[in-house]
């Protein structure tokens, strides 16, 4: 399997879809389909108030909207490492690592503040990527990043990351430093327009319940296979960057530096508003895929991507059917 994905091959995005549809399956049947914290942003709760209206509260729906932005991840992550040749061919590993590694957890299957803000961080990555030649990309980048924070709060934290990645991508201009702050504001200012139109001038409740180290999450033995899952292929795929950074081009390590730290930020906000689930390891995915394809395209041992994929469909499957997980 892995061998197909390794081409870049138009069919493979139907496959893609199959592969998602039937490693995910039981994440259609769940009894609830969303995740709504109290710590949640206006715009996430209001947003899943409309759809239970819309859908009379069902969780397929819910499960069918989780599905679909889990695929849309995979794809924008997959379209943009191709397109900026991160990896020395095009490829679909990393789209397909998405996939896998979003089927560990029931929670990473159900709509959640932390999934809606990975689509626009991600989205956010890859305008602040494209800046090097087009600096007008900063501000929908910022402006990204500001309203994925009023879905899911922590998000706020990728203000540092956006920082960051402004020095390294460009030479230091005062301006467009200003225009980043500029436009991660420019969602607040408009929200608190809206408080102030319609009378409730007062600073949101879920802006002071914020939380750190506060799980309640019950881990078990499957959690900590699931864990080796992810930083087995995480540290392989390091490694082989490590190893061929040398003969990368200066911009694409400039690309896969980014990557790193927005692996490093997403994992502390992943210790932030945990509560009873683990759904605040969504954010983190989206770097772990990247590196995850990576390992799998140039390992040196040509059985490793053939044996970690079927390793992680038989623990999928087994998870599924014998854990509490699912259930």
């Amino acid at each position: 399997m892995t061998g197909v994905f390794s081409q870049k091959n138009p069919g493979n995005i139907m496959l893609l879809f199959m592969l998602g549809i039937f490693i995910k399956l039981p994440a259609f049947f769940h009894d609830k389909g969303f995740i709504v914290k109290t710590s949640d942003g206006a715009f996430y709760t209001g947003m899943v108030t409309f759809f239970k209206g819309a859908s009379h509260g069902s969780p397929f729906f819910f499960a069918a909207i989780a599905f679909g932005l889990n695929l849309l991840i995979a794809f924008i992550l997959n379209n943009f490492i191709n397109t900026e040749r991160l990896m020395n061919r095009s490829n679909f590993l990393t789209g397909m690592a998405y996939m896998l590694i979003t089927s560990f957890l029931p929670s990473f299957n159900l709509l959640s503040a932390n999934l809606v803000a990975s689509v626009l961080l991600l989205t956010a990555f890859t305008l602040f990527y494209k800046s090097y030649n087009n600096k007008n990309n900063i501000f929908n980048a910022a402006l990204l990043i500001g309203l994925a924070s009023l879905f899911f709060l922590p998000a706020l934290f990728f203000i540092a990351w956006a920082f960051l990645a402004l020095a390294i991508l460009r030479p230091f201009r005062f301006s467009e430093w200003m225009v980043l702050l500029l436009g991660l504001t420019t969602p607040y200012y408009f929200y608190a327009a809206h408080l102030f139109l319609t009378d409730q001038a007062y600073i949101p409740a879920y802006f002071f319940q914020l939380s750190f180290l506060s799980s309640q999450v019950n881990y078990s033995q499957w959690h900590a296979v699931a864990l080796f899952f992810l930083l087995a292929p995480l540290l392989a795929g390091i490694y082989y960057m490590q190893a061929n950074s040398a003969k990368m081009l200066f911009h694409v390590r400039k690309g896969w530096h980014l990557f790193t730290w927005y692996l490093v930020i997403s994992m502390a906000i992943a210790l932030f508003d945990i509560e009873k689930t683990s759904e605040n390891m969504v954010l983190t995915l989206v770097p772990v895929a990247a590196f995850h394809g990576y390992g799998y395209l140039n390992a040196e041992l040509k059985l490793y991507p053939k044996i970690a994929f079927w390793l992680t469909i038989i623990f999928i499957a087994a998870c599924q059917l014998y854990s509490n997980l699912w259930h």
